[in-house]
């Protein structure tokens, strides 16, 4: 049996204009490297489903422009930590639309 373990990432270069970006890699059981799966710029993302604000769940969605992706972090805090980047990036690098967020716990809004 293989075993893949799938991160994603948020990103911005460094490079004026700035562009953000969600990439999904994959680490393959008894590898070291990452492969690059999948990239969606920020603008293509049009929700973040935290899937049920009243309990800590790892689970989460993801709706882009033209793709849906499901994911399961680790844990309830890692993915709340990862809610909170996303989502201050989308603040900070989004000018026009900006996703929704939505069944996701105040505390990663800033509430």
């Amino acid at each position: 049996m293989l075993f893949i373990t799938c991160f994603s990432v948020c990103s911005v270069t460094n490079k004026k204009p700035a562009q953000a970006s969600i990439t999904k890699v994959k680490q393959f059981e008894g590898s070291t490297s990452f492969v690059r799966r999948t990239q969606w710029m920020l603008e293509q993302l049009r929700q973040v489903n935290g899937i049920d604000p009243n309990r800590d769940s790892p689970e989460f969605d993801l709706l882009f422009e033209n793709a849906f992706d499901q994911w399961v972090a680790n844990t309830a805090s890692e993915k709340c930590t990862f809610f909170q980047v996303l989502h201050h990036t989308c603040q900070r690098y989004l000018t026009d639309k900006k996703p929704e967020f939505i069944n996701c716990q105040s505390k990663i809004m800033g509430g």
